[in-house]
C-alpha cells in the first residue's frame, strides 16, 4: 500500500499540472497489479523530478518500439497504466494502449518474426492489463514473443512477461509479486484538526463508499476486498495457462518476488541469460530455444496412468470394427494408434499457443492430425474474436473447446446488445460512423 505521506503530498501538490491528479486518481481506491515498494520509490522519484523516462529534449515520448533486423525490441519500463497520458516534463509511462498499438504494427510487418519485450518494471494499472496479454498470447502462435527481464518484471510487468514464448532472466534479474494491491487514504482527522468538516448528500448506499474524508466503512472494504480477490483469481490463471503451471502452484508464491536461477526452478522463467546475449543468439541465425516442460505437465510413465484411463491398443490392418470404436460420438478420431511422442506434443501445444489444453492433449494422446485439427479450430475462433472486436475472448473459447457455430453466434449476439468496437479505433465521425463500422464488423464474422 502507498505510504499516507507520498499520497499527501501528490494531493497537496495539485498546483503544479495535471501530472498529480493523473497519478492521484490512478492509484487510489483503484485495484493495482504493482510492487508496492518499488512503486512508492517510482512515484516519489517522479514527483521530485528524480525520474526521467528517456524523452527526448522536446518533452516527446520515448519510442518503445525499435526494429533489429527481424527482432522488434519493446522497451516495457516503470510505472504501466491502461491508456496513454500527455507528457509532462519530459514524462510519459509505459502504457498498455501504447502497447497494444504497437502489438498490431508488428503483426502487419511480415519481415518481423521475433519480439524481445526487455522488462523492467513494478507493474501498475490492473485495467487492461488482460486485454493486452490475452491479445500477446493469441499473437505468439504466429510470431515468438521473448521476455527479456533484466532486471525485473514484477505484478502487472510479470503479467506481460508471462504470456510471452518464452522468458528469459538475468542472475539479479526478479520475476513475481503475482498479486493485488488496493490503497486507501483517510484524512478524517487531518480534516478534523484543519476545522474541515465533510459532509455528503448521496443517492445509493454505495455510491460514497471508501471516500477520503470518512473512516472505511465494513461494506467499502468487503466491496475492495471483493474485488481484489476476482482479479488475484483472473491474474493466478492467466499465468497458470500461459505458463502451463498449476493454479495451485502460482498461488503457492503468495505474490512473492523470485531472483535468477530460482525464478527457472519455480516455473516463472525458462532461460538465464543477459539482453545481449539473447540479442547475439537471435542475429546469430534461426533461433530454436524453447519453453522447457514443466514438472505439472511432464507426460506420465504408462505405469503411472491412472486407472479410468485405457489406452487403445493399435488395430491390425483391416480390423474396421476397432478403427469404428477409435472414434467418438462426434464422428472425429479421439486416440489415434499414430499419438505424437508427449514432449513433442507438449511443444507444439506451446508454439501454436494451445498451452492451455496439454494436459488435454496428452491425456488424449493426440496425433498430428488431431493437433492440425485444433490449431485450426483456434485459428478460426481468433480470426472471429478479431474480427468482432473482442480478441480477449478467444482464449476462454479455445479453451472450453466451444464450436465455430457457437462462437460465431455469442459475438453476433453481445454486438447486437450494442457495440463493442475497440477504444483503440478512432471516434470520429460521430454515431453514422460508429453504426457504419458495426454493420461491417457484423458481415466480417458472417452474422
Amino acid at each position: 500500500m502507498l505510504k499516507p505521506n507520498l499520497l499527501s503530498r501528490l494531493f497537496s501538490r495539485g498546483q503544479g499540472g495535471p501530472l498529480v491528479p493523473q497519478i492521484y486518481s490512478r492509484v487510489v481506491n483503484r485495484p493495482l497489479l504493482v510492487e508496492p515498494a518499488m512503486a512508492d520509490a517510482l512515484i516519489d522519484g517522479w514527483m521530485r523530478g528524480g525520474v526521467e523516462a528517456g524523452a527526448g529534449a522536446g518533452g516527446e515520448p520515448r519510442q518503445i518500439l525499435e526494429r533489429v533486423g527481424n527482432v522488434a525490441v519493446l522497451d516495457v519500463s516503470g510505472p504501466l497504466i491502461a491508456r496513454a497520458v500527455e507528457p509532462v516534463c519530459g514524462v510519459a509511462p509505459t502504457s498498455y494502449e501504447g502497447l497494444m498499438l504497437a502489438f498490431d504494427e508488428i503483426e502487419a510487418d511480415a519481415n518481423i518474426t521475433h519480439v524481445v519485450l526487455r522488462l523492467e518494471t513494478p507493474g501498475g494499472e490492473a485495467a487492461q492489463v488482460f486485454d493486452l496479454t490475452d491479445r500477446m498470447a493469441e499473437l505468439r502462435s504466429r510470431k515468438t514473443l521473448i521476455a527479456m527481464v533484466d532486471d525485473y518484471a514484477y505484478s502487472g510487468g510479470y503479467a506481460i512477461a508471462a504470456a510471452c514464448s518464452e522468458i528469459w532472466i538475468t542472475r539479479t534479474g526478479g520475476a513475481g509479486s503475482i498479486g493485488v494491491v488496493i490503497g486507501h487514504r483517510e484524512v478524517s482527522e487531518a480534516n478534523a484538526k484543519a476545522g474541515i468538516k465533510w459532509t455528503y448528500v448521496h443517492s445509493g448506499a454505495m455510491k460514497v463508499a471508501g471516500n477520503p474524508n470518512e473512516p472505511l466503512s465494513e461494506e467499502a472494504r468487503t466491496f475492495m476486498q471483493g474485488e481484489s480477490d476476482r482479479l488475484y483469481d483472473l491474474f493466478v490463471g492467466s499465468v497458470a495457462q500461459y505458463r502451463g503451471l498449476s493454479v495451485e502452484a502460482v498461488r503457492a508464491t503468495e505474490a512473492g518476488i523470485l531472483f535468477g536461477q530460482n525464478a527457472i526452478d519455480a516455473g516463472l522463467a525458462d532461460h538465464l541469460g543477459t539482453f545481449r546475449e539473447l540479442m547475439a543468439e537471435l542475429q546469430g541465425g534461426a533461433y530454436t530455444r524453447k519453453v522447457p516442460l514443466r514438472e505439472e505437465s511432464m507426460p506420465l510413465e504408462e505405469e503411472e496412468l491412472p486407472d479410468d484411463i485405457e489406452m487403445p491398443e493399435a488395430p491390425e490392418e483391416g480390423d474396421s470394427a476397432a478403427l469404428a470404436g477409435m472414434h467418438d460420438q462426434s464422428g472425429q478420431l479421439s486416440a489415434e494408434a499414430g499419438a505424437l511422442d508427449p514432449v513433442v506434443l507438449a511443444e507444439r501445444c506451446a508454439t501454436h499457443g494451445l498451452a492451455a489444453l496439454t494436459a488435454t492433449a496428452l491425456k488424449e494422446r493426440w496425433s498430428t492430425s488431431q493437433l492440425e485439427a485444433a490449431v485450426e479450430h483456434a485459428q478460426e475462433i481468433r480470426n472471429l474474436c478479431t474480427a468482432a472486436g473482442m480478441a480477449q475472448l478467444a482464449a476462454d473459447y479455445i479453451t472450453a473447446g466451444t464450436g465455430v457455430e457457437v462462437v460465431r453466434s455469442e459475438l453476433a449476439s453481445r454486438l447486437q446488445r450494442g457495440p463493442h468496437l475497440s477504444n483503440r479505433q478512432s471516434a470520429v465521425g460521430g454515431t453514422h460512423s460508429t453504426a457504419d463500422a458495426w454493420r461491417r464488423t457484423m458481415k466480417k464474422i458472417g452474422a
